[in-house]
């Protein structure tokens, strides 16, 4: 099967450095995996991955001209399997301040 390859951006925080080291395009193809595997939508505000026994947090967006975006940092197993799209989010924020 011919395949293409998608180059995208990733923006590791310190601490996912820190923990990572080389790794870190590693696992933001995980997180890019991720988002296409659960097929909603590519912006979203959280979820997390697991690699080598930790948790990964990462959001993603499609940027103004149009390149997929991941910001990586370090999880929260308490919040493994929790996916956060950004439109929920805002769906969320507007409610809370009334608008909605």
């Amino acid at each position: 099967m011919p395949r293409a390859y998608l180059p995208f951006i990733f923006n590791p925080s310190h601490a996912a450095v820190d923990a990572l080291g080389s790794q870190c395009g590693t696992v933001a193809l995980l997180a890019v995996r991720a988002v296409l595997r659960h097929a909603r939508s590519l912006d979203v505000a959280h979820q997390q991955v697991m690699w080598r026994g930790q948790d990964y947090a990462f959001s993603s967006s499609v940027s103004a001209s149009g390149e997929l975006v991941v910001d990586l940092d370090l999880g929260d197993p308490k919040l493994a399997g929790r996916i956060v799209l950004e439109d929920e989010l805002r769906r969320v924020k507007r409610k809370v301040r009334g608008i909605a």
